[in-house]
């Protein structure tokens, strides 16, 4: 970490894209790129979900990445499972019940599952050539990692969530949506920003191009995403702070604050405060543009084992295995509470499809579901993780489902696969 004196410089000073890139960025794979192609999968069409059977273990191949390391040996042991059986139970599909295993891997197309309590093992899947070494790309998971970062340099005082964005990223004055926004609202997904897609897409492709997400950037005027983020507009039905409007250029700036008041790039501040920290097994791989500016709401690629420490860390009160404080407490506290405006703004988004009792706040989701509390890190494919405070228990599932945001998919995982599990490992425990 730079010294303070440095952060306050570059916090002062407009830049466009990542001003200092500390690591070293790995090409996209040519090697493996030009044997997949004979699959029809390249560049271009990477992303597409009819290829995610192929491509959500080897994604960090398709694009420039930097590698962000444990830097210890001091592992978070996942060892002596207990053993949890999961054609023993069952969950409803709609043309009727299954056996989990048959549901999970067959139906919603997981292909690793770990399940632990009180942060050890009950047990673990894998299918579709999986093991628990294999990365697997977090997608929107990522964003909540993103916000876990941000947290720590909120709890220093040196992230105000109440300020205007603006006043750490005066670039985005610019911006009719953002230049309304505070950093909280930011967070929580209700900047009030209007982004128009693309053709056939989900977000507008001058940031997927500005982040070499598919290949080279077309839009060379465009060199950070900063640049891109200061041309968002502002929604014209509702104002900052009222609407739950899932945008991933939130989240990029999000990061982008944590990199104007330490000084350092998100990869570097990630490895320090967290990945360092917290007792993974494996170095990550974070997806970037080729000047190694992060893709920090999409881009890790890290095992589903991984992802499943992370979620401990929040349902142990912030601590690690070992009891170091790695995330807030304070922090967790407001999450699992939530607050009338991120409830209100929850109820006006499209995920109300799903239940009405949630809510998202600092890019974290929250649900209530068949008695069950529990946090939720979620990504676009079915890559979804749960914790549940009061039990201790986790569950982490990383899919490659063909459809984004499938309804149905995200329906049955949480309405029937998690509450199934949760209340099942609570049972077994208790014999």
């Amino acid at each position: 970490m730079k010294k303070q004196i440095l952060s306050a410089l570059i916090g002062l000073t407009i830049v466009s894209g990542s001003a200092f890139a500390a690591k070293e960025v790995h090409k996209p794979d040519q090697n493996f790129i030009s044997v997949i192609a004979e699959a029809g999968i390249t560049q271009e069409n990477w992303d597409n979900g009819k290829n995610s059977k192929l491509i959500m273990k080897n994604a960090y191949r398709m694009t420039p990445h930097v590698e962000v390391s444990t830097r210890s040996n001091d592992v978070h042991r996942l060892e002596n499972p207990v053993g949890f059986d999961l054609a023993s139970y069952q969950g409803n599909d709609f043309d009727g019940p299954l056996s989990l295993d048959i549901l999970m891997r067959d139906r919603l197309n997981m292909e690793t599952v770990v399940i632990t309590k009180d942060g050890k093992l009950i047990d673990e899947y894998y299918w579709n050539g999986t093991s628990k070494d294999s990365t697997h790309l977090q997608m929107s998971v990522t964003k909540s990692f993103t916000s876990l970062t941000a947290s720590i340099f909120a709890a220093k005082g040196m992230i105000d969530m109440s300020k205007p964005i603006t006043d750490y990223l005066p670039e985005l004055k610019a911006s009719k949506g953002f230049s309304r926004a505070t950093v909280q609202e930011v967070a929580d997904m209700r900047s009030g920003i209007k982004i128009n897609f693309s053709e056939g897409l989900l977000w507008d492709d001058r940031m997927s191009n500005v982040q070499n997400w598919n290949g080279e950037n077309k839009y060379p005027e465009l060199k950070g995403i900063i640049d891109f983020a200061s041309l968002v507009g502002e929604r014209d039905d509702h104002g900052a702070g009222e609407y739950y409007d899932y945008q991933c250029t939130n989240t990029e700036m999000l990061a982008k604050v944590v990199e104007r008041v330490t000084g350092d790039t998100m990869s570097d501040v990630f490895e320090e405060n967290i990945w360092s920290k917290v007792g993974f097994e494996h170095d990550a791989k974070w997806m970037s543009n080729n000047d190694g500016e992060v893709i920090a709401s999409g881009g890790l690629n890290i095992t589903t084992r991984d992802v499943n420490r992370m979620m401990f860390v929040l349902i142990n009160e912030g601590k690690n295995l070992k009891g170091e404080q790695i995330i807030p407490k304070k922090f967790i506290d407001n999450l699992l509470e939530g607050d009338d405006d991120v409830r209100s703004a929850w109820l006006l988004g499209k995920e109300t499809v799903i239940t009405n009792d949630a809510w998202y706040k600092d890019q974290i989701r929250v649900f209530n579901i068949e008695g069950h509390k529990f946090i939720a890190f979620f990504g676009i494919h079915g890559q979804i993780t749960v914790g549940e405070p009061s039990t201790g228990i986790v569950i982490a599932m990383n899919s490659a489902q063909d459809e984004m945001e499938g309804i149905r998919a995200f329906g049955i995982t949480l309405k029937q696969v998690i509450p199934t599990i949760l209340k099942g490992v609570s049972a077994e425990a208790a014999k």
